[in-house]
């Protein structure tokens, strides 16, 4: 089993959650849902700000976190029941025996952009250098060493990898040359490309499938409370759609939940990700085989669930979400 490390985190964290609301408004479900800072988990601030959860029995309370191994030990304490995790936290933390499962991944994968300093000027340039992920096992990680692979460089050799808690403190240490490389998502590579960076790979134009920020629970809490799940999964689909239609609506969950000011990111990243927002989003098997395979290397055992992928997703309850709309 996990051993958690991390108790006065946690008290910490959930010290730190609003309030319950006033009785009046108990007649919702109320859950609080753990997001990073990924345009990925639009389908929940959508459904927040336009109703869609209300509608739905919710009241869904978003809180942001650093990073999906966080968020997946919150869920297999039962303290988080729903959050937006990426596959690779979850592959790992069930691997090692948590009980915690991957429902519905909204795109197969992030757009994600490998720039350099300007001072690099191939790949071999790399070669001893520094890059940063938020957290070691999140989905930062797994993309930094996927677009690695891509340029011809190993991942564990040919870069030191620091552990720098958010995008925002990647972005920094790109800028001072603290690190030569990161590998980025859309709002935080835009200032980049604008300026002219060396950009070494674009993900979004291989055929790399990794299911990033997926919405992920317990199977002990899909058991108890089966109706909740399905009703939230009902309301992320129907956000997802929404999406699809009407980007401005995105933009303005965008700008407000991740404090966005600048218009040209907000558009571009919303533009970016609505393109990408499956319309029925299922747990891709492909990507959670590309998250074993990648974990074998420092884990050998997990060799086992190779083309093994139904420990760690469950379909049923979003098969009768979409059933029973």
């Amino acid at each position: 089993m996990i051993s958690f490390k991390f108790p006065l985190l946690i008290a910490v964290f959930f010290a730190l959650l609003p309030p319950h609301p006033p009785a009046v408004a108990q007649e919702l479900k109320r859950i609080y849902y753990g997001t990073t800072a990924s345009a990925a988990h639009l389908p929940v601030w959508v459904a927040k700000d336009t109703g869609i959860f209300a509608r739905h029995g919710l009241d869904v309370e978003p809180v942001q976190i650093r990073g999906g191994s966080l968020i997946a030990l919150v869920i297999i304490t039962g303290d988080l029941p729903l959050s937006g995790v990426g596959a690779e936290s979850v592959v790992a933390a069930r691997a090692a025996g948590g009980d915690v499962v991957l429902l519905a991944c909204p795109i197969d994968a992030d757009p994600v952009y490998l720039i350099t300093r300007p001072e690099i000027k191939s790949a071999a340039d790399l070669k001893g250098q520094a890059s940063a992920v938020t957290r070691y096992g999140s989905s930062t990680h797994f993309y930094l060493r996927a677009a690695l692979k891509q340029v011809g460089l190993d991942p564990e050799r040919d870069v030191t990898v620091l552990q720098l808690g958010a995008g925002p403190e990647m972005v920094a240490a790109l800028e001072v040359g603290r690190i030569a490389v990161a590998a980025l998502t859309t709002r935080y590579a835009i200032p980049f490309l604008q300026r002219g960076w060396p950009v070494l790979v674009d993900l979004s134009k291989t055929d790399l499938i990794y299911p990033a920020s997926c919405v992920t629970s317990s199977r002990a809490f899909i058991r108890t409370e089966p109706k909740t799940t399905e009703d939230f999964l009902r309301a992320y689909v129907a956000a997802i759609h929404l999406i699809r239609k009407d980007q401005s609506l995105a933009e303005k969950s965008f700008a407000k939940w991740l404090r966005e000011k600048d218009p040209a990111i907000v558009k571009q990243s919303v533009a970016a990700y609505a393109r990408l927002f499956k319309p029925v989003p299922f747990v891709p098997d492909k990507g959670i085989e590309n998250v074993v395979k990648d974990l074998v290397r420092k884990r050998p055992e997990f060799k086992e669930y190779l083309g093994w992928p139904e420990p760690f997703r469950e379909n049923g309850p979003l098969e009768r979400a979409l059933r029973d709309r």
